[in-house]
């Protein structure tokens, strides 16, 4: 391999190749009951832009695990004719639980491994319910206690998920120039604050996210050749393009695209709000607050419409200032699924009661409610 040393104010050696490579990683999650929408998503993804194969530094990575086959990691590309190139660089033991994080961190060294990258984006694509504990989405017990957070993924042979913080510490050695989420519900300010560390940009809905899922036809060339801001809002407007063209209830759709370091100033600004009205928050009425979501799931409420409600003026003034800096894209359909969407500011957050005593623990764990004392 070719080194090329250069001089400067130091200097130092490095790959040509790896200096300015830019790797985009698609995880698919799929052995579960969407697995026949993950293989459409990726066969659209074949189908799609693709750099040329002979192109090192543009690299276009899909690990793949659908129901009944064995998980892959390939890389896509196509020749100079515009022929689909796959080149196969890992294959894993049939039965392997995607939705862990001991594999989410093996996928991802065995990807830097082979493509080596100053430049990452990774896009998550399962099943999701944000920072709720495991199960807690389908069958809320409040007395069940021990289990542990959780928000990405599901394995249908193991039936598990992955832990929140399992999910930082996978990702948390090498950074990312964006996290993408397919997968419903993970716009919550309290996700988006545990992976403050781990990356500069996420896009995810704080609804769900109906079959279609996210426009892959058009998503690869923006996320490969535009900066990443408005590469992220490219995709998050054709996102929103292809549910508006719908028409009743696939008419139905929210995005948002956030800055991760302005984040410790907006948990600043909720802080004293919090700390200063825990009797409100415990007795405010939920059900004039903006919700993002469907059947009782009652832990997913606008941050921006829930802190209104509290702030004085100039606490307000101060938060309004912090959530502008953080939210750099935020939109929905009129209605999603027959929810009027009227006050949303693209985050959602969780407003506690008291008698959810072991969701209440749970959250006492999170980064966000340390830094605002949401919980007490």
């Amino acid at each position: 391999m070719l080194l090329l040393m250069l001089c400067a104010c130091s200097c130092e050696w490095f790959t040509p190749s790896e200096k300015d490579r830019q790797v985009l990683l698609v995880y698919i999650a799929g052995n579960n009951n969407i697995s026949s929408e993950g293989e459409r998503d990726f066969e659209t993804m074949r189908d799609s832009w693709l750099p040329e194969t002979k192109n090192k530094e543009k690299i276009v990575l899909v690990y793949r695990d659908f129901a009944g086959q064995t998980p892959v990691l390939s890389r896509l590309s196509r020749s100079k004719k515009g022929v689909l190139e796959e080149d196969i660089i890992m294959e894993y033991p049939q039965g392997t639980n995607s939705a862990s994080s001991a594999t989410l961190a093996d996928v991802l060294a065995d990807a830097e491994n082979a493509w080596p990258a100053r430049y990452r984006g990774l896009i998550l694509w399962s099943h999701g319910s944000g920072f709720l504990p495991e199960g807690y989405y389908e069958n809320p017990q409040e007395k069940a206690p021990g289990a542990s957070l959780r928000s990405f993924g599901y394995d249908e042979d193991t039936q598990s998920e992955m832990e929140l913080v399992a999910l930082r510490d996978a990702l948390s050695s090498r950074h990312y120039q964006f996290l993408l989420f397919d997968c419903c519900l993970m716009a919550n300010v309290e996700l988006a604050y545990e992976l403050r560390g781990v990356t500069d940009y996420i896009l995810f809905s704080p609804t769900e996210i109906l079959v279609d899922g996210f426009p892959y036809e058009s998503m690869t060339e923006p996320l490969m050749t535009m900066s990443t801001e408005p590469a992220l809002k490219s995709v998050a407007t054709s996102y929103m393009n292809h549910y508006r063209a719908q028409s009743g209830s696939y008419r139905s759709a929210t995005v948002t695209v956030i800055r991760t370091e302005p984040l410790p100033s907006l948990a600043a600004a909720c802080r004293p709000v919090f700390q200063a009205r825990q009797d409100q928050i415990m007795t405010i009425d939920r059900s004039q607050i903006q919700p993002y979501f469907r059947h009782n799931k009652h832990w997913y409420y606008d941050l921006d419409d829930f802190v209104g409600r509290l702030a004085s003026d100039s606490e307000y003034a101060t938060f309004a200032s912090a959530l502008g800096r953080t939210v750099v894209f935020a939109d929905a359909t009129e209605q999603f699924l027959g929810i009027d969407m009227v006050n949303c500011c693209g985050l959602s957050v969780y407003i506690p009661r008291p008698e959810y005593t072991v969701l209440n623990n749970f959250y006492k764990t999170l980064d966000w409610n340390r830094d605002t004392g949401l919980v007490q």
